[in-house]
């Protein structure tokens, strides 16, 4: 497990990852910080959830909810792009570590880590996947439930107008 200081510069190092890409990326400087602190959100909730002893696919794909619906809710705030915020925020997650591994065990000819490291790398691309589609739905779920309410309340209003008393 990770202890208390090792979590902080793994949170402090996916930070400063993250803040790489959104200058790669051309993140506004207005952005910036926000979408750096998208990142070390994403990465303490993964450390999070993987502490609790949920695996790397649930840790996955909390964070990555976690991060897709920081990014929708900065994006209404700031009247900017989700996107801006929601692609440097999932960088610490992605399964480079994992990767790298699993090629260098397959070119060692170690099948057994291959397969293990092949398994987490897929099990963490596929938590993130998941994680976004399931938070994106369900902001899209509720911004037509809120534009589905204002319609009928217009239309409501507009049916049974105020009536003035003239008395």
């Amino acid at each position: 497990m990770v202890s208390l200081q090792q979590g902080a510069l793994q949170i402090f190092c996916g930070a400063l990852g993250t803040l790489g890409f959104a200058l790669f990326f051309f993140v506004r400087p207005k952005h910036l910080l926000l979408a750096t602190l998208g990142g070390a959100l994403s990465w303490l909730i993964y450390l999070l959830v993987l502490h609790g002893g949920w695996g790397v696919f649930l840790a996955a794909l909390v964070s990555s909810m976690a991060v897709c619906f920081w990014s929708e809710a900065l994006a209404r705030l700031r009247k900017a792009p989700a996107l801006i915020f929601l692609l440097p925020g999932i960088v610490p997650q992605l399964p480079g570590g994992a990767l790298y591994y699993s090629m260098s065990a397959l070119i060692q000819e170690d099948m057994d880590t291959f397969f293990q490291k092949g398994k987490e790398a897929g099990l963490v691309a596929l938590g993130i996947g998941v994680g976004i589609l399931i938070a994106s739905e369900i902001v899209r779920l509720l911004m037509w439930s809120n534009r589905h309410r204002k319609r009928r309340l217009s239309r409501k209003a507009r049916r049974h107008p105020r009536r003035t008393d003239q008395n």
